[in-house]
């Protein structure tokens, strides 16, 4: 049982790399945090977890064995996710920044849309699929440390992303002029698209 505690420990490690460095999820999160506040990105943070929790039992439940058996679901998978992602860059670069009633257009992206984008998303695919081999033991205990897997991702995921979140809305308080929150929205934009050569290598 010792060991699967310092497993456990080694998961969490790796969660909070995974979670906290940048990529589709905590780019949009910063820019929703910067665009609409804490508040209003609230929903958007709990469908990361939700999303990122149905697809990891997914895959324990035998998902990435689909993927093997059939690679061109995966193929598919990668061009809808790059389609998706480059939707979402040009979502964020025509935000607008005037507070008037365009902004009924431009809102944060809700539960569903980001219970359904993690599927999609391919760093969430990837820390997934390393956390469901890599930190997971063989024999009796396999359900055991999947579990707490799960877990350990939960735990340690929702703070991690609530960071990018607070970073976004403590940057707001400078984006006090359009031509600022329009750099703002295009650097992000930008950002966004760089995270697509992590689905086409």
């Amino acid at each position: 049982m010792d060991g699967l505690w310092a497993l456990m420990i080694s998961a969490a490690l790796f969660c909070a790399t995974m979670t906290m460095t940048p990529g589709p999820n905590n780019i949009l999160l910063a820019t929703s945090g910067a665009n609409f506040g804490i508040r209003r990105t609230l929903p958007h943070i709990l469908g990361i977890r939700v999303g990122q929790t149905l697809l990891h039992i997914a895959i324990l439940l035998g998902l990435g064995g689909i993927f093997e058996a059939w690679p061109v679901m995966h193929q598919v998978l990668r061009t809808l996710s790059l389609a998706y992602l480059l939707f979402l860059a040009y979502r964020v670069i025509t935000m607008s920044v005037d507070n008037d009633v365009k902004e009924i257009k431009h809102r944060p992206m809700t539960i569903k849309e980001s219970v359904m984008f993690q599927w999609i998303n391919p760093k969430a695919w990837l820390a997934t699929i390393t956390l469901c081999t890599a930190f997971t033991t063989s024999g009796e205990t396999y359900w055991i440390s999947a579990v707490m897997g799960v877990l350990v991702f939960n735990i340690v995921g929702f703070p991690t992303s609530f960071t990018w979140v607070v970073l976004g809305a403590a940057i707001r308080k400078k984006l006090n002029t359009s031509s600022r929150k329009k750099a703002f929205n295009w650097s992000m934009g930008a950002l966004l698209l760089l995270t697509i050569p992590i689905i086409i290598r």
